[in-house]
């Protein structure tokens, strides 16, 4: 088991990731620590292309084939055959009209399967890593914030509740393509939420609240800081955001969006804190390959 490794790939709409990890055995397969081997992020913005044009356009398919080139290559390299990785695509590629077309193309010329899967199955994976790094005894709500869409997941005793995909994303509210009507429903579930469970405890997830987590310095992310951190945001350029906070391009303009949303979840469920594990879709997968083929 000591060899045994695992990657997960995870498709957005501001960017794609490939984790790879290893096992490192313990007591039971529970107890195994799943090590990080490999961390590689892409800045591909697929969102922008399908929030737009409703499609991924030709340009912006031969650089996505090219960054999965060497994400398979990689896996080549550690030597991690076809039961042992798992890569997903989310909310960008299910909306182009094309997505099954280009996932098609990459399967035949890279060899590389890809699973288009629906925001319920996306917060199901993050899920399975939160119950391994969660205490029992809480109610927790986990809100991972991507560029196409927003997953909403109630968990409590380790048991999960409820779950649901809100297409509200930050590349989605840059090109002003949220339908209003999603923060109506949002609200209206946040509000019943607050009145069914108490001393609820909020989890944030995805690239933004990693980044807001990091300058703030804390993993429990008190309301207040960010509040003042988005007010200093807002009033920079984007030149300006990424002098002064070391912001890569694809992070600048979407940050401010996300931690509106965040702090806007936040004053709905009137809970002062989020906890940041900095986690994603990526360790998701690799913990359901793990599970899939050790437990």
């Amino acid at each position: 088991m000591d060899n045994l490794k695992f990657a997960g790939i995870d498709i957005g709409s501001n960017a794609i990731r490939l984790i790879i990890k290893n096992v490192v055995p313990g007591e039971s397969y529970k107890d195994a620590i799943l090590n990080k081997l490999v961390y590689l992020r892409l800045p591909m913005r697929l969102g922008g292309d399908v929030f737009k044009y409703g499609k991924i356009t030709d340009s912006k398919v031969a650089e996505f084939m090219q960054g999965l080139m060497i994400y398979k290559n990689l896996m080549d390299y550690y030597n991690i055959d076809e039961k042992h990785y798992r890569a997903c695509a989310t909310s960008a590629t299910r909306s182009a009209k094309n997505g099954k077309k280009v996932i098609d193309k990459i399967r035949k010329e890279l060899g590389l399967k890809i699973d288009i899967i629906n925001g319920e199955e996306e917060s199901e994976l993050l899920f399975r890593t939160n119950i391994y790094n969660l205490p029992e005894g809480h109610t927790f709500l986990s809100a991972d914030l991507g560029g196409g869409s927003l997953q909403v997941t109630l968990f409590q005793d380790k048991k999960l509740i409820w779950t649901h995909s809100y297409k509200i994303g930050t590349v989605r509210l840059l090109n002003k393509t949220v339908d209003s009507k999603e923060f109506v429903k949002l609200e209206k579930r946040l509000h019943e939420i607050k009145k069914d469970y108490k001393n609820l405890k909020v989890i944030g997830s995805g690239g933004n609240i990693n980044k807001i987590s990091k300058i703030i310095g804390e993993k429990n992310v008190e309301l207040d800081d960010i509040e003042k951190l988005y007010e200093k945001l807002k009033d920079l350029k984007i030149e300006e955001r990424i002098k002064k906070y070391k912001f890569r391009k694809d992070r600048a303009d979407v940050i401010v969006p996300a931690a509106k949303i965040y702090i806007d979840l936040l004053k709905k469920l009137d809970e002062n804190k989020i906890y940041v594990p900095k986690i994603g879709l990526a360790d998701g997968i690799i913990r359901e390959l793990y599970e899939a083929n050790i437990a």
